[in-house]
C-alpha cells in the first residue's frame, strides 16, 4: 500500500502502540534481585538477562511497580513483580497481582468476537448496527444523525476503520460530562448512554476508507456479543475464553478502591491530580484521577480487564500453544491476524499494522506466521503484551502511567525487552505455569 497522507496520519496515531516487534533451581520467592533491585517470583535457569533489564529500567525510570511474565513456546519460563502494589509501599507486587491492563482488553475482545465467528453466530462482514440493542435509533437508516452507520461491519470495528476517530470528534470514555448533558441523564453513564451519545453522532469518515484508533468500535463490539450471546459481556469471556485456558483470576475492573478486587495493585498518576468525580458519589471528591475521573466499569469490552502478567503470557500461549482445544481454529487466527483492506488496497511485505483485535507484523517461515502485540494506557496504567514470531511471549505490567521524562511505560520498555529475549540460546525446560494456577 502507498504510504498516502492518510496512512501516514495514521500510523503517526499508533506511536503510543506501535512495537519495534520485529524481530537448574528455581529462584526462591521473595528474596531475588534485578539488578539491585528486589524482586517476588520465580524463573527457571538461565534468564538473568531479564533481571538486568527490568533492574537497570527500574533503576532509571522509577516506576511504582512492575510485573513481568515471559513464556515461550507455550511455557511460563519467568514471572516475577518489582517496586510497590500500593501507594505507602507496604506491598510489594507478585506475579499474581491483578492490574488493570487497559487496551490490551482489545485482543480479549476480538478472540471472543472470532470465537462467535467460527461458530457461525456473526459474520465479520455483516453490519453491526442490527447486532446491538440501539432502540434510540429510527428503523430507517436515512432518519439516523449519520445514515453511513449502517455500513459499518464487525470487522471495521476490529480492525478501526469504521468511521470513528477520536482525535477528531473526541472519546466519548472522556467526555462525561457532555455525555450528560447531551442526553440529560444523571450520573454514572451506563455504558448504553456512552453508546447512545456515539451513535447519534456523525462518523469522522466514511467506514472502510481509513484507519483510525478509535474506543467506540470496541464498545459495540461489547454490546454485539451481549446481544448475540444472552449473556453480560464479562460472563461471556470468562466462560468461553478465559475459564478453557484455564486463566482463573481475571475479571473486569471497578473504578472505586472500596471496590478493589482481591489481590489488586493500586494505581499512581505519575501527574497526581484530583478532580471532580463522575460516578454520581457525594463526599468523595476531589478524587484522584485513576479512581472516578473515567467510569472503567463502562470500558468493559475497550478497556476494562484486570489480569496479572501471567495471566496475559497464558492467554497468548493458549492461543497459539494450546494444551487443550484450541478456543480458535488455524482458519480463525490466520483471519484475525490477515493485513485489512482499506478502500480496496491491501497491506503487504514487513509493514505494520491493526488487524483484528492486534498489532501485526508478518513473518512467514517462522514458528507463528507473525509477531502481534498491543499496548494500553490508562491514567495510573501502562502495559504492554508482545508475542514473537519465533515463540516468545512476553507481559509488562506497570501500575503508574508514565515516567519522568513523559513516556508511557510500556513504550520505553518495549525496545529494551527484546534484548534479553534474543541473548537466550538455549531456553530452559521447565513450566511454571502450574505454580500460578
Amino acid at each position: 500500500m502507498k504510504n498516502t497522507p492518510d496512512r501516514r496520519q495514521f500510523l503517526a496515531r499508533l506511536g503510543m502502540l506501535i512495537s519495534t516487534s520485529g524481530i537448574g533451581a528455581w529462584s526462591a520467592e521473595e528474596c531475588t534481585a534485578a539488578d539491585g533491585v528486589a524482586s517476588t517470583g520465580k524463573s527457571l535457569p538461565g534468564l538473568e538477562a531479564f533481571d538486568r533489564t527490568i533492574g537497570q529500567f527500574i533503576e532509571k525510570n522509577k516506576p511504582l511497580g512492575v510485573s513481568l511474565a515471559v513464556a515461550y513456546r507455550g511455557r511460563l519460563v519467568y514471572a516475577k513483580g518489582f517496586g510497590h502494589a500500593d501507594l505507602p509501599g507496604k506491598r510489594k507486587v507478585q506475579p499474581t497481582s491483578l492490574f488493570r491492563i487497559a487496551s490490551l482488553t482489545k485482543p480479549i475482545t476480538a478472540v471472543a468476537v472470532m470465537k462467535l465467528v467460527q461458530e457461525g453466530k456473526v459474520q465479520l462482514d455483516q453490519p453491526i448496527v442490527p447486532l446491538l440493542n440501539a432502540s434510540f435509533l429510527p428503523e430507517d437508516p436515512q432518519r439516523w444523525v449519520d445514515p453511513r452507520l449502517a455500513d459499518v461491519t464487525v470487522r471495521q470495528c476490529l480492525q478501526h476503520s469504521g468511521g470513528f476517530d477520536k482525535d477528531t470528534s473526541g472519546d466519548p470514555f472522556a467526555m462525561s460530562r457532555q455525555v450528560r448533558a447531551a442526553l440529560k441523564v444523571t450520573f454514572p453513564l451506563a455504558k448504553e448512554d456512552v453508546l447512545r451519545f456515539a451513535l447519534t453522532r456523525k462518523l469522522d469518515f466514511d467506514p472502510g476508507t481509513r484507519h483510525a484508533y478509535a474506543n467506540v468500535g470496541y464498545l459495540m463490539l461489547g454490546q454485539m456479543i451481549e446481544q448475540v450471546t444472552g449473556q453480560s459481556y464479562g460472563d461471556y469471556v470468562q466462560q468461553e475464553v478465559l475459564q478453557p485456558m484455564q486463566i482463573r483470576r481475571m475479571r473486569l475492573a471497578r473504578t472505586l478502591p472500596k471496590h478493589r478486587a482481591a489481590g489488586e495493585v493500586e494505581y499512581r498518576d505519575t501527574k497526581q491530580r484530583t478532580g471532580r468525580n463522575v460516578l454520581g458519589e457525594r463526599g468523595i471528591d476531589p478524587v484522584p484521577y485513576p479512581y472516578g475521573i473515567e467510569r472503567i466499569e463502562n470500558l468493559a469490552s475497550v478497556g476494562g480487564w484486570l489480569a496479572s502478567s501471567v495471566d496475559m503470557v497464558r492467554f497468548t500461549s493458549e492461543l497459539f500453544f494450546p494444551t487443550a482445544d484450541a478456543i480458535l481454529s488455524r482458519e480463525s487466527l490466520q483471519t484475525m491476524f490477515a493485513p485489512p483492506q482499506i478502500a480496496g488496497k491491501q497491506i503487504t511485505g514487513n509493514e505494520a499494522y491493526y488487524a483484528c483485535g492486534w498489532l501485526v507484523r508478518q513473518a512467514p517461515g517462522s514458528v507463528l506466521p507473525w509477531t502481534c502485540w498491543h499496548t494500553g494506557r490508562l491514567t495510573g496504567v501502562s502495559t504492554l503484551l508482545v508475542s514473537r514470531a519465533d515463540g516468545v511471549t512476553w507481559s509488562v505490567l506497570f501500575n503508574q502511567d508514565t515516567a519522568p521524562d513523559g513516556q508511557p511505560y510500556a513504550r520505553k520498555i518495549d525496545s529494551p525487552m527484546h534484548a534479553p529475549a534474543n541473548a537466550v540460546a538455549d531456553w530452559p525446560e521447565g513450566d511454571l505455569f502450574a505454580d500460578y494456577l
